[in-house]
């Protein structure tokens, strides 16, 4: 193993499984250098292409949609304000990357197909009537389709050959590569602490950001929310929700609470990713082996690996209300880093947000289709598990200082 850099560190990420040297390179120099294509349950892929599904008449639209660097969440606010649909009833399988062409299911009950909003980036493919929503229970995972440019080819090779698995952290994407907070909101949430959630959203400011939402950022740090507020970008929907409600006297929580319920969850889901990167960092410094005093999961129950005869792979928790731990290095490690948070389990239960635990896997193995490096630029194809990260595996092939300047 080899040690990751500050940037990295500060993210829960300690480790690199490769010890080769970093190999550099761009991704994402255009939209279509990261193509991700989801794959549902029984391995049909929704390709750029198009799918075929059979239809189940019923009251869900699911939608083909095939977006070119348009955020997902911007996507279903948007379709949430056009049609008005209420908490549950417009769902994805799974929040896909903003700069990248992707290709996913969506699913809104009681919608047409006329009544979809018409935003530039954004195709609707087709459409099917369906008796139930898409859930990320019924995704399998994505495949993703990467060219990687001015990236040292011979390093790159031989990185990719000593990758055929990897620590399954939470990616940058997670968290935010310019603008890294995504995980600090979310523990100002669980604190239920908004001083430091809107210290951290106004008073943070970072080097690549624009000139306008600097500008706009210290003018609310400053506590002048209505002067903020004209010179925030439309774009920044969280910061300009909070903006109006401080500037309308609302306090400092509720103004908080203004941001929408979805973007709200994703920071505090951002905090229990940190958290577990923590922990599985701190599983990776006592060896890459598997321990007697490891977890896996048994039908779906977590089971110390002494006991399981050599069954399942080993999982780490990720924090929440209700999880069952057993006595394991797994409960010994989160319960370290709850201490060092200042956190517990029960404290993400925030109303009305919430955020249950769980387990995932400690490792990713990639299902590979293509690996082709020539010269100066990579290719590279493969399928991960719901979950798991693309960038995951180029972090260990590029070993970036500053991921953002990769295109990371």
């Amino acid at each position: 193993m080899r040690p990751a850099p500050p940037f990295d560190k500060a993210l829960g990420m300690d480790w690199y499984i490769t010890d080769t040297e970093p190999c550099g390179g761009v991704v994402k120099e255009r939209p279509e250098d990261f193509v991700v294509e989801e794959i549902l349950e029984d391995g049909t892929v929704v390709s750029l292409s198009g799918v075929a599904l059979q239809q189940r008449p019923g009251p869900w639209l699911w939608v083909h949609v095939v977006k070119r660097g348009v955020d997902t969440l911007s996507l279903l606010i948007a379709i949430e304000r056009r049609l008005g649909v209420r908490r549950g009833e417009l769902t994805v399988g799974g929040i896909k990357d903003t700069r990248a062409v992707t290709s996913q299911i969506i699913s809104i009950y009681g919608a047409r197909p006329e009544d979809l909003p018409k935003i530039d980036g954004v195709e609707y493919r087709d459409f099917w009537s369906m008796d139930e929503p898409i859930s990320p229970q019924k995704i399998y995972g994505n495949r993703f389709t990467i060219v990687v440019r001015r990236i040292n080819g011979a390093c790159a090779s031989k990185a990719l050959e000593e990758a055929p698995r990897l620590p399954n952290y939470y990616g940058y994407q997670r968290f935010g590569s310019i603008r890294p907070v995504t995980h600090v909101l979310g523990r100002a949430l669980v604190k239920r602490d908004p001083e430091a959630f809107l210290e951290t959203m106004f008073c943070k400011v970072f080097e690549g950001e624009s000139p306008a939402v600097k500008r706009a950022r210290e003018l609310a740090c400053m506590g002048k929310y209505a002067d903020a507020l004209s010179q925030m970008p439309k774009a920044m929907l969280e910061e300009r929700e909070v903006l109006k409600a401080l500037a309308s006297r609302e306090n400092l929580w509720n103004a908080v609470m203004s941001i929408p319920r979805r973007i709200l969850k994703i920071y505090i889901e951002a905090y229990q990713s940190y958290i577990f990167n923590k922990v599985l960092s701190a599983r990776l410094a006592l060896g890459e082996g598997a321990l007697d005093e490891d977890l896996v999961l048994i039908n779906d129950a977590p089971v110390v690996a002494s006991a399981a005869r050599g069954a399942g792979e080993v999982v780490l928790p990720v924090p929440g209300p209700g999880i069952r731990i057993p006595e394991s290095v797994a409960r010994d490690l989160l319960l370290r880093v709850l201490r060092e948070e200042g956190v517990s389990l029960a404290d993400f239960a925030v109303p009305p947000l919430g955020a249950s635990g769980s387990y995932r896997r400690m490792w990713v193995r990639p299902r590979w289709l293509r690996r082709e490096v020539k010269g100066d630029e990579a290719l590279l194809s493969f399928d991960l598990p719901r979950g798991s990260y693309a960038t995951v595996v180029l972090r260990e092939v590029i070993k970036p200082e500053a991921p953002a300047a990769h295109g990371l």
